[in-house]
């Protein structure tokens, strides 16, 4: 399956050596382009993209549309240049494949056939924000501020891949490790080939949110004072080690977790309203990766936007079993014959 290949690639990332190229995470630079395909053209047909387009009142398949609408919010914020790739949370693409997906209705299909719609029309369809805001009282669960980012166009990424935990082993393999014949120049090659690209960085705790007046400085002559700018102060924990095998017996004070502190300064449209984040909160960041310090203990980017991220971990039905069992709208008429149906890509299996 696509989403499982992408993690496996996520990993191996970590363990590039020092030599390997940014084409590794950015490609070519050029960003893919999506055109209409005879499946995408069957989908405009079936009855999920009518319930997508004109909602239903049906209270199964408002389970079955809200989910798919929920897990379409998740992706876009992390839609990018490399590749026709795209990623869903582990948890969602689980869900994904166990509860919206039966001899009837294969719903991983749809869901791409949605996700490639939105990547043909470089927007979210109106008319599929406006289904979702009606559901939200019926599926709480759908993200309303991701889909909005959306439906004002796809604004890919460089490249999803390039998580803080990859950024951070890829600078002790290209910086800190290198030789002494290649130490000069290391710095320089890395700033290089990281700097100045757009990235989204999830998993963030938030510290604060709040408008911060410039530093005083003595202005010459004609010259405007700068303006005061919103900034998002976030902080990345290295997450706890997982669960071993045997029983290990551990003396005096546990390992200090790495920490890599993160400013955002903000664009002036937030789609999250920033009254109602807490301090604490989970947050999703994009912006521009323009500098950073000590190593990359800490971390500045440019042109913010900021999300609420949420842990699909602790949840466990997005969909009731008999819920899509009797929703009409479930049934396989993307593919009109074939009980099972290929992938949009030719790739999700």
């Amino acid at each position: 399956m696509r989403l499982a290949r992408l993690f496996t690639l996520c990993l191996s990332l970590l363990s590039l050596p020092a030599a390997a190229q940014p084409e590794v995470f950015f490609g070519t630079g050029e960003a893919p382009v999506f055109r209409d395909t005879d499946l995408d053209r069957r989908f405009t047909r079936t009855r999920m993209f009518r319930a997508l387009d004109q909602g239903t009142d049906d209270a199964g398949c408002a389970q079955v549309v809200g989910a798919l609408l929920t897990m379409l919010g998740e992706v876009g914020p992390f839609f990018h240049r490399r590749d026709e790739n795209f990623m869903l949370d582990p948890a969602l693409a689980q869900a994904l494949n166990t509860q919206l997906v039966t001899p009837q209705f294969q719903g991983n299909s749809v869901f791409v056939a949605m996700v490639r719609r939105v990547l043909i029309d470089r927007k979210l369809r109106a008319e599929w924000l406006a289904t979702a805001e009606a559901l939200l009282p019926h599926y709480p669960a759908i993200d309303i501020p991701r889909l909005k980012f959306l439906s004002e166009g796809v604004q890919p990424v460089d490249s999803f891949l390039l998580t803080i935990p990859v950024l951070r082993e890829r600078y002790k393999e290209e910086v800190l490790r290198v030789n002494s014949v290649a130490q000069s120049t290391a710095e320089a090659l890395f700033r290089d080939n990281y700097l100045d690209h757009d990235v989204a960085f999830g998993g963030l705790e938030l510290i604060d949110v709040k408008l911060e007046q410039p530093k005083k400085k003595r202005l010459k002559k004609g010259e405007e004072p700068e303006p005061a700018k919103m900034m998002a102060r976030l902080a990345w924990t290295e997450p706890e080690a997982g669960p071993t095998t045997s029983y290990e017996f551990r003396f005096g004070k546990p390992r200090k977790r790495e920490r890599v502190e993160v400013t955002a300064q903000l664009l002036d449209k937030q789609y999250t309203d920033l009254n109602k984040l807490l301090k604490g909160s989970r947050v999703l960041i994009r912006g521009r990766f323009w500098e950073y310090k000590k190593g990359l203990a800490t971390i500045e980017l440019r042109e913010g936007l900021i999300f609420q991220e949420r842990d699909w971990s602790k949840i466990t039905t997005y969909v009731e079993p008999m819920a899509l069992a009797n929703c009409p709208l479930a049934v396989n008429d993307l593919s009109g014959i074939a009980p099972v149906q290929p992938g949009a890509f030719g790739k999700f299996r």
